[in-house]
């Protein structure tokens, strides 16, 4: 069964996600793109853990998702040059 609050702490973590998604592509000149349509949606249960939290799903295209680990591999990198 789904916890209605869970869901919709879910639901808020997705479009929060979207919203900083949009405003990271358009800083970066991609705003205009076709692949600009939604990308974080939310799934109630995870196949692998059916009783657990619902879960944020991204549906971002290949170019997309290499910028996304490319950032934050870069915000890993520096924070741990800051760190020592």
């Amino acid at each position: 069964m789904r916890d209605p609050e869970l869901v919709a702490c879910a639901q808020r973590a997705a479009a929060e996600l979207e919203r900083a998604w949009t405003g990271w592509r358009a800083d970066n000149g991609h705003e205009g793109d076709v692949s600009a349509e939604s990308v974080a949606s939310y799934v109630a249960h995870s196949i692998d853990h059916p009783w657990g939290r619902p879960r944020v799903v991204l549906g971002l295209d290949a170019e997309d998702a290499r910028e996304l680990a490319a950032l934050l591999l870069r915000q890993r990198s520096e924070l741990h040059e800051h760190a020592f």
